[in-house]
């Protein structure tokens, strides 16, 4: 249930925290009601937002109340918050709901962005910029990126700077 799972990451977080470690709740907004693997697809959970934020959030709000600083996006598709593409580079999932309604100030991790639910059809380099935009602080690129990998996501982000699709203070 929602409850038994926040009293769990409530005991988790400050668990990992007290020891030294920073907690990162994952995957945001919830991938619990997915039949596909997000490594291999995009996942689509069709759900009103009173039934997310019903079963899926009361986690989330415990580990941030418990104090954890980080948290992981998912790269799964919610049609009825934000149609246009997964949560990673949903601004209305990250900014409005994260950031707005559920007052979260830390740190917002991508989850892996070699995942297919993430560039897939678009490439890392690109998929890195719309995380970047959507509000990702930090970008995590999967255990088998190379330098020269690393190398075009550095020059994609710089164009879209250079190019108005995401800004220089972001």
């Amino acid at each position: 249930t929602p409850e038994l799972a926040s009293r769990h990451v409530t005991a988790w977080v400050r668990g990992l925290q007290r020891a030294g470690a920073i907690a990162c709740p994952k995957h945001f907004p919830g991938h619990g009601d997915t039949a596909q693997d997000s490594h291999f697809a995009l996942p689509l959970v069709d759900v009103s937002p009173g039934t997310l934020a019903a079963r899926e959030l009361p986690p989330f709000v415990a580990a941030f109340t418990a104090g954890a600083r980080t948290v992981m996006t998912s790269h799964i598709l919610l049609p009825q918050l934000d149609e246009s593409g997964p949560a990673t580079f949903s601004s209305v999932i990250l900014q409005d709901m994260l950031r707005g309604q559920l007052g979260f100030t830390g740190v917002i991790i991508s989850d892996a962005l070699d995942m297919h639910g993430a560039s897939g059809e678009i490439g890392i380099p690109e998929a890195a910029v719309r995380a970047l935009r959507a509000g990702c602080d930090l970008l995590c690129t999967g255990v088998d990126a190379t330098a020269v990998q690393f190398e075009a996501i550095v020059d994609h982000i710089v164009s879209a700077v250079t190019d108005g699709r995401l800004s220089r203070e972001r």
